[in-house]
């Protein structure tokens, strides 16, 4: 896949209203079906298994998330943070990050969710601002890091996220990960069966 603006992709999609369904015709033996695809999922038929194909899904969704915001509640965000909030949130009972971790693997799932928060209401947990907690417990490695890096890669800087991870291989592995993002993991602490940390985006820029 060439290198490409995903904004500009976002608008061009809009603007051909890559949401709206079209009658395609299929044979199977001498009978011709009529089937229903939309533009987004034959743009995932004709680029999957290409060079950062997961990547440009994830951008797609996150665009998706941040028109969603501006729909419902006139709140114009960043699509990074639009993501993480939707991840957050557990709005779709955490399904979300699940398939973000697996873009090519679930990405019927994900056109099909595009699909719907076109028209859909913004769940009343998105609207309370910014979940400050991302609980990994029972997420094997290596979801976990991938979860938490997508999460973080859209939070607000200098905001604490709290991340509460099982022992062994999670607190091992995934506090190195955020580090290696770039990001500051300021506390850390073990509970009865799990540990918390927090983690916070440093501005570099400032």
């Amino acid at each position: 896949m060439k290198k490409v603006e995903y904004a500009q992709i976002w608008r061009k999609f809009k603007i051909l209203g890559v949401f709206e369904k079209k009658q395609l015709n299929c044979k199977f033996g001498n009978r011709m079906y009529k089937m229903e695809q939309s533009p987004i999922e034959k743009w995932i038929e004709t680029n999957r298994g290409s060079d950062k194909f997961d990547e440009a899904l994830r951008t797609l969704v996150s665009y998706a998330c941040a028109e969603w915001f501006r729909r419902c509640t006139g709140m114009l965000l960043q699509p990074g943070e639009a993501l993480s909030r939707a991840v957050l949130s557990g709005a779709l009972g955490g399904s979300l990050g699940e398939w973000l971790e697996k873009p090519d693997q679930f990405c019927r799932e994900i056109a099909d969710f595009c699909q719907k928060i076109r028209s859909c209401p913004l769940p009343e947990q998105l609207k309370e601002g910014i979940p400050h907690l991302l609980d990994l417990r029972g997420v094997k490695c290596p979801s976990n890091a991938a979860r938490s890096r997508l999460v973080m890669a859209g939070f607000p800087y200098d905001t604490e996220l709290e991340i509460w991870l099982d022992d062994g291989s999670p607190i091992e592995n995934v506090p190195g990960a955020l580090v290696a993002d770039g990001h500051k993991v300021v506390f850390r602490e073990k509970k009865a069966n799990y540990w918390a940390i927090k983690v916070v985006r440093p501005n570099n820029k400032e």
